[in-house]
């Protein structure tokens, strides 16, 4: 007797595991394109949440420990009133960043990838174009250097330190050194964007230019922020691009994302606190590297949040003179920025309550005053509470429009995202050097509007022939006699 011979069941397939680290790709609405999957720290409400405020509560509780590494001057103020306060202001910023990235955009690009309306070549265009102008603000305001290699030399080398006041700078023109940071953003986006046309090589030779540019201006000028903002778009793209890989040496990096970081991020601010504050006979050979980065790290932001609430606590009442939200307002040129001062009552010349409340309670060293409370003390409880929602729902409309790939999120939520890792410090968005970056996107946004329309006009004055064809010419598309005979036949035509 022979068994009959049972048939193989098909193996069931396990659904992939979804990993909780990110914003998966997901479909749109109305014909829309996926979303590109992001790590969960690339989120206005996920690095708000799941950042921010664990980092600001640790941040208080260091400043209560007794430690030589500590350095905490003047009268504390942040207790925990002003820890929940700002954690109103934190979680008005997560919600305004979720409802933001709920909004339903237009027409995107499909996930991963620019869209066919988004040539990348009219991106790189822009690109160069920002890059030019950010180039002339360097040779301007670096010309000596330039001019004098071995002044140069020497100031690489370490033989010659110069002070700002030596370099000194060109009022409107050094700061168009700003709106590098839209090249950034652009290149960075191009190196992932999944176009098959890859980023051509006059633009990462463009790219090393500006960023031993970048180097030279955190050396000679002491502005660890420049190399950060270099650092921002790269580390967005980053993200975009890990959170497709596969593999589990990328799942703990997307874990915990802003937290993996923070071991190179002491190691950053402890090398530019080295020259500055090591010597001193207050940590020389009594601390090690790591204890005396660390203990600067804590008191530097400390510092700038018990001065903020210090200044929420010693002004009664909302200002209005927006001279923390809008300090770019108060310093614009042309004598725009002193009309803008006289019309809401600020006296540009003794500079700010900030600095009557330093010399009084603090320690006019250290002057951060905090993005978190001084909208408070510009705008009231409610009206700073109205500005995180808005600038929670502007961040997360540019993150779902940096998900989708389109231009104005790609340039855009660069300039956000790091205004939430300033924000312990001061109010990026309210400093001139966020103006000149936003009026670089402006223009890099108008660079490729024309060009969009510049080739929509030459496309419409082509002449147009029969559909499948040339003009004029016999068809030879699909439906052409010739094709179909072929089909008849069954002959087999080439692609």
């Amino acid at each position: 007797m022979t068994r009959a011979a049972v048939p193989a069941l098909p193996r069931r397939r396990l659904p992939p595991r979804r990993s909780t680290a990110l914003h998966r790709a997901e479909p749109l609405r109305s014909g829309e394109a996926a979303l590109a999957p992001m790590p969960w720290w690339c989120a206005p409400y996920g690095v708000a949440l799941g950042f921010l405020i664990p980092v600001m509560g640790l941040i208080a509780l260091a400043g209560d420990i007794s430690s030589a590494a500590l350095t905490i001057r003047g009268v504390r103020f942040l207790n925990l009133h002003y820890v929940l306060l700002g954690t109103l202001m934190v979680s008005g910023i997560a919600l305004g960043g979720w409802v933001g990235a709920q909004v339903r955009l237009g027409r995107g690009s499909r996930a991963g990838q620019v869209g066919a309306e988004h040539d990348p070549r009219i991106w790189e265009r822009a690109a160069a174009a920002v890059a030019a102008i950010a180039l002339l603000g360097y040779v301007v305001w670096f010309k000596d250097f330039l001019l004098n290699p071995l002044l140069l030399w020497r100031t690489v080398t370490g033989a010659w330190s110069p002070s700002r006041d030596e370099i000194g700078s060109t009022a409107g023109v050094s700061s168009l050194v700003n709106v590098a940071q839209v090249f950034f953003a652009i290149y960075a986006f191009r190196l992932v964007d999944g176009d098959p046309r890859r980023p051509p090589r006059w633009m990462h030779r463009l790219f090393a230019l500006m960023a031993v540019l970048t180097v030279f201006r955190v050396y000679v000028w002491s502005e660890r922020l420049a190399l950060i903002e270099m650092l921002t778009p790269l580390g967005l793209a980053l993200g975009r691009w890990m959170a497709v890989q596969r593999g589990l040496r990328w799942r703990w990096i997307l874990r915990l994302g802003p937290y993996a970081a923070l071991p190179v991020v002491l190691l950053y601010f402890g090398a530019a606190e080295y020259a500055r504050s090591w010597s001193s006979a207050t940590y020389q050979g009594k601390l090690s590297f790591w204890e005396f980065a660390l203990g600067r790290f804590v008191s530097y932001y400390y510092t700038s949040l018990n001065n903020g609430a210090g200044l929420v606590a010693t002004t009664p009442e909302a200002t209005w003179h927006f001279e923390h939200v809008m300090e770019w307002a108060h310093r614009a040129p042309f004598g725009v920025g002193r009309a803008f001062s006289e019309h809401v009552g600020f006296n540009a010349d003794a500079k700010s309550s900030f600095l009557w409340f330093l010399r009084t309670y603090e320690d006019v060293e250290f002057n951060s005053n905090s993005g978190l409370f001084t909208p408070i003390a510009d705008l009231g409880v409610p009206g700073a509470l109205v500005y995180m929602l808005l600038l929670g729902l502007v961040s997360g409309l540019a993150f779902r429009a940096y998900r989708a790939g389109r231009l104005g999120g790609v340039l855009l939520f660069p300039l956000f995202f790091i205004s939430f890792f300033e924000i312990f410090r001061y109010p990026f968005l309210g400093q001139p050097r966020a103006f000149t970056w936003t009026l670089g996107i402006v223009l890099a946004v108008a660079l490729v509007m024309v060009q969009r329309l510049r080739a929509q006009a030459a496309a419409a004055a082509r002449p147009r022939g029969r559909p499948g064809g040339r003009p004029g010419g016999r068809r030879v598309g699909p439906t052409s006699p010739t094709t179909r005979a072929a089909a008849a036949r069954g002959d087999q035509q080439e692609p």
